[in-house]
C-alpha cells in the first residue's frame, strides 16, 4: 500500500471480553477513518483491567500515529479508561471544574438525579484536550503531539459518533496536513460458487500490497468479494478501481448478482417486478425454506404462492410434478403443435424443487442426507414452454442442505432473469 498513515482501535470494557455485547464501534469506526485516509491496521479488546489497559494504551501509541480507545469514562468503579491513560504515560489526573459544570447542567436539563460519583468524569490526564459530548456526561479527551494522536471516547455508540464527527474527523484534517487521500471499498457480492473457487479464479488479484487491495468474505451460500482502492483525488481512486473490477466480472461472469449490501432474494424480486413476472413455487425439498426466503422481498402482484409438496423418491423429477401440480403446462403438451403458444400463461414463471437420493454418495449418517438437487425454472414464453434445469450433489447435516438448496435455486431463478442462465 502507499498509504502508510495507519491507525489502531482499542476497545475496553469486560462485557465484550464476557461475549455480553458485540463490538460495532470497530466496524463503524474503520469505515469511517477509513473514508479519510486512515488505514486502520489493528483491533485491540481489553477487559476492564488497569495493568491490561495501561500496556495497550502504551503499545497504541509507540506503534501508530493515530490511536482510537472507546469505553471506560463512565462514572462507575469499573470505568478505569482515565486512570490507565494517566499512569500509562506518566500524567496525574487533575480535576476540572468547568467540566463538572457541564455533568451537573447535564443532569438538571435532563431532571434526573445526580450522584457525586458521576463527577469522576470531571477528571482528566494533565495536558490533555478535551473532546465535548453534547449527547451525554462523559467527556472525552486527547494526548496530542507532533504526529501522534491518541483520542478516548465514550463507548455509547450514538455519543461515540458524534464525537467523531465534530470533533476528531476535523483535528485530523488540521494535525495531519499533508494527508490528502481517499479511499472507496466496493463490494461484489457473488452465489453460485464456494470460497474456494473464488478465490481460484482470482487469487492473482489478492496478492499483499495491491491498490486496490482484494479480500474475500465467505458467508452461507455467498462470497463477498471487497475491492478497496486509495488515491489523492476521487478520480484517481476511480481510475485504479475500474480495470480491477472489469476484470472481476469478467472471470466471476454469471456469478456476481449486486454490488453492495443487498441479498440475492432482493435482487431477484426486483428483477421479477421490473419483467412483470408472477413467481409460483413447487418446492418437494426444502420444506418451506425456499419460500420463507423469497416471499419478503416480494411484492403482491410478483407472489403467485408456494407449494410445499411432500417429498418422496419415487417423486423424481421436474416433470413428473409438472404432470401433478400443473398438468396445463406447455412443458407437457410439446407433441401438440399448436398447444403451447395458446396454453401461455405471460406473467406466470414457476421455480421447481426436487431430488433423488444421490446413489453415489456414501450412505448418510443420522441426521444427515445425501441428494441429487434438481432446481428447475419454467415459463410458458421462455424455451418454448421446457424447464430450464440445473443438478448439484449436496449432503450433510440435513437442515443446511436443504437451506443450501433454497439459495441454489434462488441463484438459478436469478441467473434465467438476469439472461446469465440457459436461455
Amino acid at each position: 500500500m502507499e498509504n502508510d498513515f495507519s491507525g489502531e482501535l482499542i476497545t475496553t470494557g469486560s462485557e465484550l471480553m464476557l461475549g455480553r455485547m458485540v463490538d460495532t464501534n470497530s466496524a463503524w469506526l474503520s469505515e469511517t477513518l477509513g473514508g479519510t485516509g486512515l488505514r486502520i491496521v489493528r483491533h485491540t479488546s481489553v477487559g476492564d483491567d488497569l495493568p491490561r489497559l495501561i500496556q495497550a494504551f502504551r503499545l497504541g501509541w509507540e506503534h501508530s500515529p493515530v490511536t482510537v480507545v472507546t469505553g471506560g469514562l463512565g462514572p462507575t468503579e469499573d470505568d478505569l479508561t482515565r486512570q490507565a491513560a494517566a499512569e500509562a504515560f506518566g500524567r496525574e489526573l487533575v480535576y476540572r471544574e468547568d467540566l463538572a459544570d457541564g455533568v451537573r447542567d447535564m443532569f438538571r436539563r435532563r431532571g434526573y438525579i445526580m450522584t457525586d460519583n458521576n463527577l469522576r468524569q470531571a477528571w482528566l490526564p494533565r495536558g490533555a484536550l478535551v473532546v465535548p459530548n453534547v449527547l451525554g456526561t462523559a467527556p472525552g479527551f486527547a494526548l496530542a503531539e507532533p504526529g501522534k494522536l491518541m483520542v478516548f471516547l465514550p463507548g455509547v455508540p450514538p455519543e461515540m459518533k458524534r464525537m467523531v464527527r465534530d470533533w476528531l474527523l476535523p483535528r485530523l484534517k488540521e494535525q495531519f496536513p499533508a494527508v490528502d487521500r481517499r479511499i472507496r471499498t466496493v463490494v461484489l457480492k457473488t452465489a453460485g460458487l464456494g470460497e474456494s473457487l473464488v478465490d481460484n479464479r482470482i487469487g492473482d488479484l489478492m496478492a499483499p500490497g495491491f491498490n486496490p487491495t482484494v479480500g474475500l468474505l465467505a458467508a452461507p451460500d455467498q462470497v463477498r468479494v471487497i475491492v478497496t482502492a486509495e488515491g489523492r483525488t476521487d478520480e484517481e481512486v476511480e481510475a485504479r478501481l475500474a480495470p480491477t473490477l472489469a476484470e472481476l466480472e469478467k472471470r466471476l461472469a454469471g456469478h456476481v448478482f449486486a454490488h453492495g449490501e443487498v441479498s440475492l432474494a432482493q435482487v431477484t424480486a426486483a428483477l421479477l417486478k421490473e419483467q412483470d413476472l408472477c413467481l409460483t413455487i413447487l418446492d418437494a425439498i426444502t420444506q418451506g425454506r425456499l419460500s420463507g426466503a423469497l416471499a419478503p422481498s416480494l411484492e403482491p402482484e410478483n407472489w403467485g404462492g408456494a407449494q410445499d409438496l411432500p417429498w418422496q423418491p419415487t417423486l423424481s423429477g421436474t416433470m413428473e410434478i409438472l404432470r401433478l401440480y400443473a398438468p396445463d403446462s406447455a412443458a407437457l403438451q410439446a407433441d401438440e403443435e399448436d398447444s403451447w403458444p395458446s396454453r401461455r400463461r405471460g406473467r406466470e414463471i414457476r421455480l421447481i424443487v426436487t431430488a433423488r437420493p444421490d446413489q453415489d454418495a456414501p450412505p448418510p449418517r443420522p441426521g444427515e442426507t445425501a441428494l441429487v438437487i434438481e432446481t428447475a425454472v419454467q415459463r410458458e414464453t421462455l424455451h418454448q414452454g421446457q424447464p430450464l434445469i440445473r443438478h448439484f450433489s449436496l449432503g450433510g447435516i440435513t437442515g443446511r442442505a436443504l437451506t443450501r438448496t433454497s439459495a441454489m435455486a434462488i441463484f438459478h431463478l436469478w441467473q434465467v432473469l438476469s439472461g446469465q442462465g440457459d436461455q
